[in-house]
């Protein structure tokens, strides 16, 4: 079976564009007509994907303190660190239509 093509799920492989299609056909009685637009649906996925990636960075890293035990701390920082590379790419992929219609 191969793997999920490029920009169907984040860097972390937390964020999937599957998921987030589910959850957006799950909270919707009727879809909004941008959702059948293919590109339209990508940037609407990297907005949600950088929006949760940095909330959950921002989450976390709010509750790591000095006196943080060091078996949670590194895990924590490690995870932070990840969701910025996350929101990081989405912000990428928002950007790349623009790039490539200049």
């Amino acid at each position: 079976m191969a793997g999920p093509q490029h920009g169907e799920r984040s860097p972390s492989g937390l964020f999937r564009m599957s998921s987030w299609e589910g959850e957006m056909e799950r909270t919707h009685a009727q879809l909004p007509r941008w959702y059948w637009d293919a590109a339209a649906r990508r940037r609407h996925y990297a907005r949600w994907v950088e929006a949760e990636a940095e909330t959950l960075a921002m989450r976390l890293a709010g509750l790591l303190r000095p006196d943080t035990p060091a078996e949670t701390a590194g895990p924590a920082r490690a995870l932070v660190e990840s969701l910025a590379r996350d929101a990081d790419w989405a912000r990428h992929m928002d950007e790349r239509p623009l790039r490539e219609a200049a």
